[in-house]
């Protein structure tokens, strides 16, 4: 990437609005603002490419980003989509790698940047901020083992039926989830191709489970969508 339009973060934007660091005391806090750049990011335009140098820190602050693998052959695979408050890339900043995947924005997009120099002092001076590192690591290692699963053990209509009842979860949405995606997105995330994802779409429709328009999904007969997501048995 290119950081032409970096600037340095304004008085009324904080790290600690950010939970990694909201334990931070106003001394440090500020050391590591004074470091922070803000980067602001256009629908489609890339934060990272895979191989990329991992020397900072990527935390987003407003937006939504993808990070994905692609193939010689041009397809993609979604590993996962980030939103506000979320870090990007901290794995590879942590073992001073290159990035192994790349990163890009859905939407317009702010995300801010520290370097990996002061990520790691203040880690290594603030063993509140590690631990709550750590965590989000375990959480990120969780959620790539669920995808292993996924795309090795589920067919479609399963995967597409598991990641609605996660979504509804996550958006505390009481049965009206925002997929947050576009169909083909989605098909990306799921490892397979758009026409395969709208029969699973139809297939959860005709069982009863679900009812789509578009990104928006209603859960009808969360049983029938449960089951259909290796969730409950008969």
């Amino acid at each position: 990437m290119t950081w032409v339009n970096v600037s340095k973060i304004p008085p009324n934007i904080s790290l600690r609005a950010f939970p990694l660091f909201a334990g931070l005391e106003p001394d440090e806090l500020a050391g590591v603002e004074g470091f922070t750049r803000r980067l602001p990011l256009s629908a489609g335009e890339a934060l990272f490419q895979e191989g990329d140098r991992a020397d900072r820190l990527f935390l987003i602050r407003s937006g939504r980003l993808k990070v994905f693998k692609s193939s010689p052959q041009g397809r993609e695979q979604i590993l996962s989509v980030l939103g506000p408050g979320e870090p990007v890339g901290e794995a590879a900043v942590f073992a001073g790698e290159s990035f192994p995947a790349g990163a890009e924005a859905l939407e317009a997009s702010e995300v801010l940047a520290i370097p990996r120099r002061v990520l790691l002092d203040i880690v290594e001076r603030k063993p509140e901020v590690a631990m709550k590192f750590i965590g989000s690591l375990a959480r990120r290692l969780r959620y790539f083992t669920a995808l292993v699963e996924n795309l090795s053990l589920r067919e479609v209509t399963e995967r597409l039926a598991s990641y609605v009842l996660y979504l509804d979860s996550r958006q505390m949405s009481q049965g009206h989830v925002d997929l947050e995606l576009s169909r083909a997105q989605l098909a990306a995330l799921f490892g397979t191709v758009p026409e395969t994802l709208s029969r699973a779409f139809q297939r959860l429709a005709r069982c009863g489970a679900i009812s789509a328009e578009r990104r928006l999904v209603r859960i009808e007969d969360r049983r029938v969508l449960e089951q259909q997501a290796w969730l409950q048995k008969d």
